[in-house]
């Protein structure tokens, strides 16, 4: 394949753009072209993201991507995004992608990504951040991962964020701060302090984790005309698409909302994650409160 053929699938990257008119915003190393590698910016305060690109190989031979390291994530993975039968999205972890020869692979929305976990620093639209790309045969591989505008393509930091709920949602930074500062004004005593975190909005609807005094859970929150209320607190439970779905979310939203709320919690210590698991049952709570 040439360069040019390069080129153009670097166009196929859905919602994204080259910068620069005239700039291919592209690294060579060898045989690989790697092309147009971008972030699309995340909404405000979010803790993931995900990174896009085009991987062209010219060689003979095939190569693998096996792993990411980035300065302004606390975790950089692999992941694939699968789609169930009834439109349920799923992301799973890859430990390689074969780049074949003579051959272009595309990361992109719905497809191959990688993803940005327990972002360090505000991404900001236009910011180049260096990364590096390791491949089973060429190595390390130093990129630059540029920040585009937020185009509407699936954000994994926002997923959905139109049309779960019936009101007009706020802002994911002006969410966060209410649900959070809402659990603790109902939970937190001083003997007991709450911690909550991850949050993860998607629209009028949310999923929170919270640790208290070694005991921990998830809680599933509304917004209506009156603002964000628990709904009910749960486990594991909680993250299965089936309780989303009883809680009246479609398909295709619980399939967003756990797609997101997965990827927040994976940048999590796995013992922390047991403790959301743990919580037993079902409390249900409600605007009125429990």
């Amino acid at each position: 394949m040439n360069r040019a053929l390069g080129l153009v699938a670097a166009l196929l990257l859905a919602g994204t753009a080259f910068a620069h008119p005239g700039s291919a915003h592209e690294i060579v190393m060898g045989d690989l072209q790697i092309i147009h590698a971008n972030i699309p910016a995340p909404a405000g305060r979010a803790q993931v993201a995900a990174g896009y690109m085009a991987i062209s190989n010219e060689g003979d031979h095939p190569d693998s991507l096996i792993g990411v390291e980035v300065g302004f994530a606390a975790k950089a993975m692999l992941h694939t995004t699968d789609f169930s039968a009834e439109g349920v999205a799923s992301m799973k972890h890859v430990q390689a992608l074969e780049i074949p020869a003579n051959d272009t692979v595309v990361l992109e929305p719905g497809g191959y990504h990688i993803m940005l976990m327990g972002l360090t620093q505000p991404l900001i639209v236009g910011d180049m951040l260096p990364a590096t790309l390791i491949f089973e045969q060429a190595g390390r591989v130093q990129i630059e991962f540029m920040v585009d505008p937020a185009d509407g393509s699936v954000d994994h930091s926002t997923m959905d964020h139109s049309s779960m709920g019936h009101g007009t949602p706020a802002p994911t930074a002006a969410a966060d701060a209410e649900i959070g500062a809402l659990l603790k004004a109902q939970f937190d005593t001083a003997e007991t302090p709450l911690t909550v975190a991850p949050i993860t909005v998607q629209g009028n609807v949310a999923i929170a984790g919270w640790a208290q005094g070694g005991r921990g859970g998830r809680a599933f929150l509304r917004q209506d005309d009156k603002g964000w209320f628990v709904e009910l607190c749960s486990g594991a439970s909680l993250m299965l698409p089936a309780t989303l779905q009883s809680l009246g979310l479609s398909a295709p939203q619980a399939g967003a909302l756990l797609a997101s709320a997965k990827a927040a919690e994976a940048a999590l210590a796995p013992e922390t994650i047991a403790l959301f698991d743990s919580f037993d049952g079902t409390m249900i709570i409600g605007r009125n409160g429990h």
